[in-house]
């Protein structure tokens, strides 16, 4: 089992729940948590971009319970296509992820924006919904 860091549409106060009912099925709810990178709005969803700067995004940390049940649906969802990762929206890697209720920091895996962010909104405190989604 591993873990998952989201930080938008499927985050458990999203108003649309059935991408959210998903990640329920499949994994259990750890805690808030955040990772090093930058957030934007790709449209009325966010991308997150990692980086090393000090700049982080805050989202929610999940302990997969059947990774082959929710990636397969989660990598449909986040248009990503392993074997043609150049035109993916989104593609799945591996960030360090910190636990807000204890600074643990676990590997997890996320879905990184994929696509050039040169004309995207850039939410400069990395919470989607206390920053777009109101």
């Amino acid at each position: 089992m591993g873990y998952l860091f989201v930080y938008g549409t499927l985050l458990s106060s999203y108003d649309e729940k059935t991408s959210h009912d998903h990640l329920k099925k499949f994994s259990t709810f750890v805690g808030k948590s955040h990772i090093n990178g930058k957030l934007y709005m790709v449209d009325y969803y966010p991308g997150v971009v990692p980086c090393q700067e000090k700049s982080i995004v805050r989202g929610e940390l999940y302990l997969v319970t059947d990774e082959e049940a929710l990636f397969k649906f989660l990598d449909k969802f986040e248009e990503y296509n392993p074997n043609d990762v150049e035109h993916s929206e989104y593609i799945r890697i591996k960030v360090k992820a910190i636990l807000k209720s204890s600074n643990e920091e676990v590997e997890a895996w996320t879905y990184a924006y994929n696509q050039p962010t040169d004309d995207l909104e850039l939410l400069p405190r990395g919470d989607f919904m206390n920053e777009y989604h109101k």
